[in-house]
């Protein structure tokens, strides 16, 4: 039997000491101008085709506690060391951040450049969804801000394929890293994906 995993999506951003008040959505905003908007769009959209992930519409936690993983070292990306170097991000900066962020509308799905063609099996990504992921991101892929659990649905499905590869290798810290994705299997690693695909699909095509 293949060993169990979850999905876990995360996000890159960057910003600066400023002094404002935390949660402040208003000086967030020139946090994220400032140092952040060139890699992640000026409408926190994401960039380089799907390399920066989304981050407008993403949860206030999850986005906080990813800002700090960042800052912590518990999390790795050479774009971020530079910006938390000298204790330039302090809490208040990343709520203020995190607050703008949230606030933002998420782009449609069409803007993430979902494939018109989705490949990989189907009921195998329904089946490792439903056992590995749904508890926590829910059915539709859209999160669960009181699980701390971001969304899937209007991701980059790049940036997706890139976390979970780097939760595979160890690259980047998950809870339950050898669990669930120590014996992850390529082909179920592509079939999440492109079942994360179609629920961006089926998304779309409520709107």
């Amino acid at each position: 039997m293949r060993t169990s995993w979850r999905l876990g999506i995360g996000l890159l951003l960057g910003a600066i000491a400023w002094p404002v008040v935390a949660g402040d959505a208003a000086q967030g905003e020139a946090i994220y101008r400032d140092a952040c908007a060139n890699c992640h769009g000026e409408r926190g959209q994401g960039g380089k085709d799907g390399e920066y992930p989304r981050l407008a519409g993403q949860y206030q936690a999850y986005i906080e506690r990813q800002l700090a993983n960042f800052r912590d070292r518990k999390r790795q990306n050479k774009p971020m060391i530079p910006i938390f170097k000298s204790g330039r991000l302090q809490e208040e900066d990343i709520a203020a951040v995190a607050a703008y962020l949230a606030a933002l509308e998420p782009p449609a799905p069409g803007e993430v450049k979902v494939p018109e063609e989705i490949e990989g099996d189907m009921e195998l990504g329904l089946e490792i969804y439903e056992r590995d992921c749904i508890l926590c991101h829910g059915p539709d892929g859209r999160g669960k801000p009181e699980k701390d659990s971001p969304q899937l649905v209007r991701q980059y499905p790049r940036y997706i394929a890139k976390q979970l590869s780097d939760f595979r290798n160890g690259e980047r810290w998950h809870e339950y890293q050898e669990e669930m994705f120590g014996e992850a299997y390529p082909d179920e690693l592509d079939a999440v994906i492109g079942y994360v695909l179609l629920l961006n699909h089926q998304l779309k095509n409520e709107e």
